[in-house]
């Protein structure tokens, strides 16, 4: 049938035709089916009628399945519901009772536990696998089929993928003994829960994890006709989640006679329209037939918040009348699509139900070969309509542990503001017929760059699902091995300076790899930079404001069309992952630009009193001739930060990189001149620290010293600058970052998926060589043995190896003397605590500095190892029995950089926030990746001297403040004019 007949009247009006027949069909089920009980109705009602009510509700059943102890439901019922707090009777009952003795609490942990259960039995068909035979027959007995899902944790190592795949087996292999051949089994998978490693950034390796384990299960559905559905995740995992799909259609041992696989296609995608024609090309092109589940989506606020935070084009629908069209639009392409294609509508939409029928009825398509969608639990009525249509109707059922479960599925609806709509049982009684059966209105959607917020603004990260810029990094990683052979001069103000001492730049994955060599500063060099720098600084600073800001914003203009290739250089100068080296490519754009703007604000000064008779001015003057010693770890990020920081408020730079990363610094001081920095301005000197940077800190003639480095030498430049040269007439500023020793605590509620994999990240990216990294584990005592077993397993599943491929997640460590201190410390490990975790050697590669993450348990916590930072990948673990004793601990330390919290118990993150000592506090997130501008860093004690790099008053320690005051009166007369 033509397309166009599919968008005629006749279309239009057999579509709602047909929505008032399932509505009629609907009402007379109405009777006899009781779609919820009264307390589940009640349940529901209170939480979907009020904002507050229901996210406070919401999150407590989320929260209830960790609270173990009659004490602890009692204590979170007050926490969560507090006495000024409005609430449904029944409720306010049971929160007054909390208040009561302990003699209740029993009572009342027992009643709310009974709830919650009675509830998740409404969306939870049965607790085990074993047990999924009885919901299945049940089902079959009202003319319906089902599609069985799991629930449970997320899936962070392989063993658990294993476990999880034995479940599907057991589920498919009970779901066909129930059925018996009646009715096709359908099976839906999480293809992240196949292998705890399913990432976009390394495609083909994440495919073929999934793969081995998805392949046994397709077997056995091929061998009893039924069906496998691959589930949709987020969008990030859409593209891979096809490509798993694709490659079991080709794979040898699938047989593409009998189609025994299916995906699943999100409507509310703005792209969706394009895979799926892409998708129907493929598969016309290979002869091989697919099952399609069309649903509208799940995760709306994730997407758009997710892209947002990233900077990305926000990928959904942002209307659910644009999605609902979409879903429409997408319904006829795929209905129209036979033979390779067979689709199921899955909705609670009667709208979008009835527009597929009627579709279905323009194409001539029999009943049976259209399939209707829904949730278990949340549609009795509607399906029992669609039943009474003649249409086939597939249920898509949870398998798991009741109030586990529960929370489970609040969480998806947390994730989705609009999911609230598919807990509604109640439109047969709101609105009218033509309202629900309307055709979706909608106006122009706004281009996907354009949906970004215009008050956010930032650099788009890496975007590892978009294949296009998979490939140009990986180009450009290639491109940068091939020229590495290069004699790097010094770039002094009056020409590039080739010196007679040079050494050589190694990967520090492939030691045997030679970047190439830098030169090295000599005394005589030194002196040269200082005298062009304070030669240039009068004219530098004399320069106008909305001047300087111009160099560094083309400079951050220069810097993006260079990003990959400096990233890629990151790559093999400091063993940065892509991710990493990315992010901080990244961030030193953000600096140029931020700076710019806060030194505009700040030219304008601030305002001051006045009284009659005068004028009052604050204004900003330079402070002169900067130093900024630069760290390797962050070698684009913190140079650019703190060299732009010094340079836009009016300061000649000379830049002293870390001896680890000069070649990036030599790359990012060229772009500053390019974009306009008079080369005077800004110099790089690479050279020995005890030496040159020692002869620069202590000049007399540099003005502010910037520093980002170890505790031991910020401490050592502050000495010096205490010290007053001959005809020095004023005092150094020092801002210096000198490292931490920082902690996250787990509480007993914490969720525990999250708070591990915020722990890999704050303790191994980047092999735990950051200042913020976590190196202090602080575990309640209530989940100490479950999170740290699940934690030694999603450790262990991490890949060590070279920074160049795409799968690692944790390169080489700096140099050899960095990982012979880690050896050193996991032998001592061995001696005085429990090692339980050491990353075996055998997968670590042969050539490099590399050494894997490391485990510790038991140690004192005044002992070395949880005092001294060590700069790598070693985790030391406490023990503690509540949240005084775990601030406490955290807070035993030289340092105050950064820590963070994992709980769900709101009296505790106050309570942390408040007493923990720390420059960056965070809650529920890994302690890493503060952004500039979001999370100005930095921290005090002997972390640093408070200031926050990217935050609103960092430039102001490279400033100096000057009040002007002027008379505007002779005797009382005014004068014409103002002078400032």
């Amino acid at each position: 049938m033509a397309h166009s007949a599919l968008e005629s009247q006749a279309l239009e009006e057999r579509t709602q035709e047909i929505g008032r027949q399932l509505f009629a069909a609907a009402r007379q089920e109405q009777e006899r089916l009781s779609s919820l009980n009264r307390w589940t109705a009640q349940v529901l009602a209170w939480c979907l009628s009020d904002r507050q009510l229901k996210g406070r509700l919401l999150r407590f059943i989320d929260v209830f399945p960790t609270l173990h102890a009659s004490q602890e439901v009692a204590y979170h019922l007050r926490e969560y519901f507090p006495s000024d707090f409005r609430l449904p009777l029944l409720l306010r009952a049971g929160v007054k009772l909390a208040r009561s003795g302990l003699w209740t609490h029993q009572a009342l942990a027992v009643g709310i536990r009974q709830l919650i259960e009675h509830v998740g039995r409404q969306f939870i068909a049965e607790s085990h696998p074993e047990a999924a035979s009885s919901v299945v027959r049940t089902l079959a007995q009202r003319g319906a089929s089902c599609s069985l899902d799991i629930l449970g944790e997320q899936v962070l190592s392989e063993e658990e993928a294993d476990r999880y795949a034995a479940q599907c087996r057991t589920l498919l292999q009970q779901s066909l003994k129930a059925y018996a051949g009646k009715l096709q089994t359908n099976l839906s998978v999480k293809p992240s829960a196949l292998t705890a490693r399913f990432d976009p950034i390394s495609p083909s390796q994440s495919v073929e994890r999934a793969a081995k384990r998805l392949l046994p299960l397709c077997h056995i559905a091929q061998e009893y006709s039924a069906l496998i559905t691959l589930d949709a995740e987020q969008a990030l995992l859409r593209d891979l989640t096809l490509q798993l799909a694709q490659r079991l259609l080709l794979h040898p041992d699938y047989d593409s006679r009998h189609a025994s696989l299916g995906i699943v296609i999100q409507a509310y995608l703005r792209d969706a329209q394009a895979t799926v024609e892409n998708l129907l090309q493929w598969l016309a092109s290979h002869e091989r037939s697919l099952h399609v589940r069309l649903v509208k989506g799940a995760y709306w606020d994730h997407e758009v918040a997710y892209a947002r935070q990233c900077h990305w084009p926000v990928p959904v629908h942002e209307g659910k009348a644009l999605t609902d069209a979409a879903f429409e639009r997408l319904t006829e392409r795929l209905l129209g699509a036979g033979p390779f294609v067979t689709t199921a509508v899955a909705s609670h939409n009667v709208r979008s139900i009835a527009h597929a029928m009627a579709v279905a009825e323009a194409l001539k398509l029999p009943k049976e070969q259209v399939e209707f969608q829904l949730l278990y639990g949340m549609a009795d009525t509607l399906l029992a309509a669609i039943v009474s249509m003649g249409y086939p109707v597939r249920v898509y059922t949870p398998i798991g542990e009741l109030v586990p479960g529960m929370a489970y599925l609040v969480r998806r609806i947390l994730e989705n503001t609009a999911n609230e709509s598919f807990l509604r049982q109640d439109f047969l009684g709101k609105g009218t017929v033509d309202e629900w059966i309307k055709k979706p209105s909608v106006a122009q959607e706004p281009s996907p760059a354009a949906s970004i917020q215009t008050e956010q603004w930032g650099e788009p990260l890496l975007n590892p699902a978009d294949e296009t810029q998979r490939r140009r990094f990986a180009k450009a990683i290639s491109t940068a091995l091939s020229s590495t052979s290069r004699r790097h001069p010094l770039l002094l103000g009056d020409g590039e300076v080739q010196t007679a001492q040079a050494v050589p730049v190694s990967n520090p994955a492939h030691l045997d790899q030679t970047l190439g060599e830098i030169c090295l500063a000599t005394a005589a060099e030194a002196q040269r930079a200082v005298e062009l720098a304070t030669q240039a600084q009068k004219t530098w600073s004399n320069t106008a404001v909305a001047e300087r800001v111009r160099c560094l914003r083309q400079a951050a203009h220069i810097l993006r069309s260079q990003r990959q290739e400096l990233t890629a250089l990151e790559v093999l100068e400091v063993g940065k992952t892509w991710r990493e080296a990315d992010v901080d490519v990244v961030e030193a754009i953000e600096y140029l630009e931020y700076y710019s703007q806060q030194m505009l604000d700040l030219a304008q000064g601030k305002p001051v009193l006045e009284l009659p008779g005068e004028r009052n001015f604050y204004r900003y003057t330079s402070r002169g001739v900067a130093v900024v010693i630069s760290p390797w770890n962050f070698p684009a990020a913190i140079l650019t930060g703190m060299t732009s920081a010094a340079l836009v408020s009016g300061n000649a730079v000379i830049l002293k990189p870390a001896g680890r990363s000069m070649l990036t610094a030599l790359r990012v001081t060229r772009i500053l001149r390019e974009a306009g920095i008079p080369p005077s301005v800004v110099q790089c000197l690479p050279g020995q620290g005890q030496t040159i940077g020692e002869m620069l800190v202590r000049d007399p003639r540099t003005h502010v010293v910037l520093f980002t480095g170890s505790k031991a030498v910020g401490l050592s430049i502050l000495e010096a600058c205490r010290s007053i040269a001959s005809g020095q007439r004023f005092i150094k500023q020092v801002v210096a970052e000198m490292g931490g020793k920082n902690a996250i605590f787990v509480d007993a509620d914490a969720d525990l998926d999250s708070a591990i994999l915020g722990i890999l990240r704050s303790a191994f990216s980047y092999g735990g060589q950051k200042c913020s990294a976590a190196s202090r584990l602080i575990l309640h005592e209530a989940i100490y043995d479950r999170l740290l077993r699940r934690l030694i397993g999603a450790t262990d599943r991490l890949v060590v190896g070279d920074p160049a491929d795409a799968s690692t997640d944790m390169g080489p460590l700096i140099e050899q003397s960095a990982k012979q201190r880690l050896v050193e410390a996991r032998e001592y490990a061995r001696k005085i605590a429990k090692v339980v975790y050491e990353y075996p050697e055998s997968r670590l590669p042969g050539d490099g500095h590399f050494f894997g993450p490391c485990i510790v348990t038991d140690v004192a916590p005044y002992d070395k190892l949880a005092q001294e930072e060590l700069f790598g990948p070693l985790l030391v673990v406490f023990r503690v029995r509540h949240i005084k004793e775990a601030l406490a601990l955290a807070n035993d330390t030289d340092y105050a950089l950064t820590g963070g919290i994992y709980t769900r118990t709101f009296s505790h993150m106050e309570k942390a926030l408040r007493e923990w000592d720390v420059g960056n506090f965070y809650i529920n997130r890994p302690i890493t990746g503060a952004m500039v501008g979001r999370q100005p860093f930095g921290g005090h004690r002997l972390s640093g001297l408070g200031t926050k790099a990217g935050g609103p008053d960092y430039l102001l320690q490279l400033l100096i403040p000057k009040t002007i005051c002027t008379d505007t009166t002779r005797y009382g007369i005014p004068l014409e004019g103002d002078m400032q």
